[in-house]
C-alpha cells in the first residue's frame, strides 16, 4: 500500500481552510447576532422607560 503523503496533506489542507472559513462566517454571524440583541435591548429599554412614564 503506497500512500501518497503530500497529496494526503494537500487534502488535509484543504479541509482545514474549510474548517476554517466556516468558523469566520459563524464568527461574523454570532457577531451580528450580538448587535442584533443589543439593539433590541436599547428598544425594549425605551419601551420600558416610556411605558414606567404612564
Amino acid at each position: 500500500m503506497d500512500i501518497d503523503f503530500k497529496e494526503e496533506l494537500r487534502k488535509r489542507d484543504g479541509l482545514l481552510a474549510g474548517y476554517l472559513k466556516q468558523i469566520e462566517i459563524q464568527e461574523e454571524f454570532i457577531q451580528k447576532q450580538r448587535e442584533l440583541i443589543e439593539y433590541l435591548e436599547d428598544h425594549i429599554s425605551k419601551i420600558t422607560d416610556i411605558i414606567s412614564g404612564v
